[in-house]
């Protein structure tokens, strides 16, 4: 299948599994309170954030495998084996913490204890889904990803709306509803490896070690990302309260049609370059900049669409007048997310290369500077400090992310129109 097939797949699929978000915020602005949709926004943070701890980036350990090969063709099965052990184990480490710390946290956000015990495993559950993902996405089987992805989302909206609405279990229905969902695909995907035969009952620490210390570099650098996209929103709800987080998170949801966007754009050009550097040649190098020229175009120009369609967006899909502030905030988010898939374009040649440590070094610097951004410019404009934050941390991010690439796998972005 062609790139631009392979990205219209994915971009149809994860803007079809994105939909329940627009499905729900209906039922989210009409059933919940802003500090019930606050409430719900912290959990969600929360259980994202120490995913990046957990997860320790095995999908993307697997998808590099795949197309490096450097354990051999044959014990790929092995290799995905002994990958999943590093997740499994941090999973019992957390959970440990969670039990020990989970009182203090309660007291802090506010939340009934209970959830904080189970936000381990919550985090734990995107696994097997993430892993199934990535094989579909690496073998350019997006049909079989868009099948298994969209049935997830679709039995997800289903069991939530029924939670929300028939059971009336407010923001709880909607988490219950979301991992209950993952829970499920988690052992459908698992049913899927194994009679693939990509999942075999061995273990080789070798190979557990080669993905752990692939992981272990790039867990600061995922950790960067979720901070720069959650450390707001924890930020709002400490300086100016979980109702204002409420209204935000609204305003946020619809920025990220762009992230949507961008990373089905991502799913179909990771494989398509990993496969072209392979074999590079300078007319090669030539032809993947301009396509990149040409994707980070169009990530530009749809974020300017959806910033002019967001007050249809609002008022169709936000019932409540309590949320409307949200559209504020869409322009921002949604430039945010241009820069994010421009940095991906560019870190993708420092993941071949495996230079992990680079990233690393990116994201420490970034986490840093975005708390401090966050601090002060929510401390100045309020809330939409915070949307500023986000942005001017993301265009930082691509920008350093750029420079060192080119240092990594020299590309003639500057010379790529030049006459050959």
């Amino acid at each position: 299948m062609n790139l631009w097939k392979s990205m219209s797949v994915y971009t149809v699929s994860n803007l079809l599994r994105q939909a329940i978000g627009f499905v729900l915020l209906p039922v989210i602005t009409a059933y919940l309170s802003k500090g019930e949709n606050g409430d719900l926004t912290t959990i969600t943070s929360m259980v994202t954030l120490l995913g990046s701890f957990m997860i320790l980036s095995a999908p993307g350990a697997i998808n590099l495998e795949y197309f490096r090969q450097d354990q051999g063709k044959e014990n790929f099965p092995t290799y995905i084996s002994s990958t999943l052990v590093n997740p499994l184990i941090l999973f019992l480490v957390l959970t440990f913490l969670a039990f020990l710390f989970g009182p203090v946290l309660s007291n802090r956000f506010e939340i009934p204890v209970n959830w904080i015990y189970v936000i381990p495993f919550l985090s734990l559950t995107t696994l097997l889904p993430q892993v199934l993902s990535i094989i579909y996405q690496a073998k350019n089987q997006s049909f079989q990803y868009a099948a298994y992805n969209v049935s997830m989302t679709t039995l997800d909206l289903l069991f939530s709306l029924l939670l929300i609405i028939g059971l009336s279990m407010d923001w709880e229905g909607r988490i219950i509803g979301n991992f209950g969902t993952k829970i499920l695909f988690g052992f459908i995907a698992f049913f899927i490896l194994y009679r693939s035969k990509l999942i075999r009952f061995n273990i080789n620490w070798a190979y557990t070690k080669d993905a752990f210390f692939f992981g272990l570099p790039l867990i600061i650098h995922i950790l960067s990302v979720n901070v720069m996209d959650l450390s707001d929103q924890l930020f709002i709800r400490e300086m100016i309260g979980k109702e204002e987080l409420g209204v935000y998170s609204i305003g946020y949801k619809v920025g990220m049609i762009i992230l949507i966007l961008q990373a089905a754009i991502v799913m179909a050009w990771q494989p398509f370059l990993f496969n072209k550097l392979k074999e590079i040649t300078p007319k090669k190098k030539r032809e993947i900049v301009r396509l990149s020229y040409l994707i980070m175009a169009g990530i530009a120009v749809a974020a300017g669409i959806l910033y002019l369609v967001s007050p249809i967006i609002f008022k169709y899909f936000v019932l409540s007048q309590e949320y409307q502030g949200g559209i504020k905030y869409v322009g921002i988010i949604a430039l945010a997310y241009v820069f994010l898939g421009w940095y991906k374009m560019f870190s993708s040649y420092i993941i071949y290369t495996k230079h992990n440590k680079y990233l690393s070094y990116i994201a420490v610097f970034n986490i840093i500077f975005n708390l401090v951004l966050n601090y002060f410019l929510i401390g100045k404009y309020g809330t939409m400090g915070a949307a500023y934050a986000t942005a001017i941390s993301y265009f930082c991010f691509f920008a350093i992310t750029a420079t060192v690439s080119q240092m990594v796998y020299p590309m003639p972005w500057l010379r790529t129109f030049e006459k050959e």
